[in-house]
């Protein structure tokens, strides 16, 4: 089984961890979840993964590469093999997350995951589209001292293990804070506060930050995202934003050297050499600023789609057509539901050309005898797509909702025009 195949099944855990924590989020009221925030974690997630079935293959042809040349190969029938795996694959990951903060290209690279608003389970599935075009640097060389299936195994614990981290409802953990990465450190990593910033790169070890002066612990909550935050919900620009960013301030930059500094020094001296740059206010959008009958059906049509990307790696050997035509439909299942709550005039248009893709994807699906985990989450996609629009119809319309809330209002209020506050739509509307 592959290591894609491994963490699809462990995504099965992730959604029922995603689902839980959201439920607990809406009893108790704290606003920790937000549709829009959840959509376009996970839709990172849904791209990701789908440009990592073409592009693992960066990552892996570099290790195998090296494998000849190991100067050890710690045994896969001993524990302790195991455990020196996971040292050195979490002593290179360090080193690979901590460059990915201090070089400006690599930021580029890695900042989508830190642009998560909300702070829950879905942020963890937040990962860099180009992601396997960097991380093979630090990666590769664990091939000198492990096996290939050591490698796999150790990447899916580590990718598991991290997941976990990405929570606001574990306090601190005692002792345990000492050695290992916990969600408390992990919090303080994803603060833009200026005492927070690139802070606390474990993945699952803190004591390289403790040895190497990264370290630093939580004493007030993290304000969470970046200090350009995208502010948008697609997660296609979301990739590209701050390469954008990077791009724009190159020509003010004198001369190659600066240039250069630009591009591989820490972004906190991109002022010093390019001038000022992008300092966007966070807008992350509140349910509430959506009608309902909208939000009910971007949630049912993602919620629908995300059967198509869990078919994906288990059609490792089928006809590259197939498998970027249902990587295709997986990516649409991400960017309508977004566009929709985004309101962009271009998603009602996208989402018709979808659902026509669907039903000749269906009908091609079933003529042709293709592989059940096709046609299932094929069918799964237009059904969700279906209920969606039941729900959607059965929703108040945008001026009801607005008379309601205005109902609610004090007299007071009213007699002061105050406007009226939206509706607010929880998790389960």
């Amino acid at each position: 089984m592959s290591e894609i195949q491994l963490l699809s099944l462990g995504y099965l855990v992730f959604a029922g961890l995603i689902a839980g924590e959201a439920l607990w989020s809406w009893r108790k009221g704290d606003g920790r979840y937000r549709v829009g925030e959840l959509v376009v974690n996970i839709g990172h997630g849904a791209v990701f993964q789908v440009a990592d079935g073409f592009t693992k293959a960066l990552v892996l042809l570099p290790f195998l590469a090296l494998t000849p040349h190991a100067w050890v190969q710690l045994p896969l029938d001993r524990a302790w093999g195991w455990l020196l795996g996971v040292v050195a694959f979490d002593f290179a990951s360090y080193w690979q997350h901590r460059h990915h903060h201090r070089v400006h290209a690599l930021w580029a690279v890695h900042g989508v995951h830190h642009a998560a608003e909300d702070f829950n389970f879905a942020a963890a599935l937040r990962q860099a589209l180009f992601g396997n075009l960097t991380s093979w640097l630090w990666k590769a060389p664990l091939a000198l001292v492990m096996p290939l299936e050591m490698f796999v195994g150790v990447t899916v614990f580590d990718y598991l293990y991290q997941f976990v981290q990405h929570t606001q409802y574990v306090p601190k953990l005692g002792p345990l804070e000492w050695v290992l990465n916990t969600p408390s450190h992990h919090r303080v990593h994803h603060g833009r506060q200026a005492q927070y910033l690139d802070k606390n790169y474990g993945g699952i070890f803190i004591v390289w930050d403790r040895v190497f002066g990264t370290f630093e612990e939580e004493r007030a909550p993290a304000d969470f995202g970046i200090t350009a935050p995208p502010n948008s919900l697609n997660p296609l620009w979301g990739n590209l934003v701050l390469w954008r960013d990077l791009v724009d301030a190159t020509p003010r930059a004198q001369g190659l050297r600066a240039k250069l500094k630009l591009w591989l020094g820490p972004p906190d001296v991109a002022e010093a050499v390019a001038g000022p740059m992008p300092k966007r206010a966070p807008a992350p959008l509140e349910n509430a600023d959506v009608a309902t009958g909208v939000l009910r059906y971007a949630v049912w049509t993602f919620t629908g789609s995300l059967g198509l990307l869990g078919a994906l790696p288990w059609l490792a050997d089928a006809a590259l057509w197939l498998r970027l035509a249902l990587g295709g439909l997986a990516v649409l299942g991400t960017l309508t539901p977004a566009a929709l709550l985004e309101g962009s005039r271009w998603a009602r248009p996208l989402e018709g050309v979808r659902l026509v893709a669907l039903s000749l994807a269906l009908a091609g699906a079933w003529a042709t005898a293709l592989p059940a985990a096709v046609r299932w989450s094929v069918a799964a996609a237009l059904a969700f797509a279906a209920l969606g629009a039941l729900a959607a119809r059965s929703a108040p319309s945008r001026a009801a909702e607005t008379d309601a809330a205005r109902l609610e209002e004090s007299p007071a209020q009213r007699a002061a025009g105050r406007p009226a506050a939206g509706p607010a739509v929880s998790l389960s509307s």
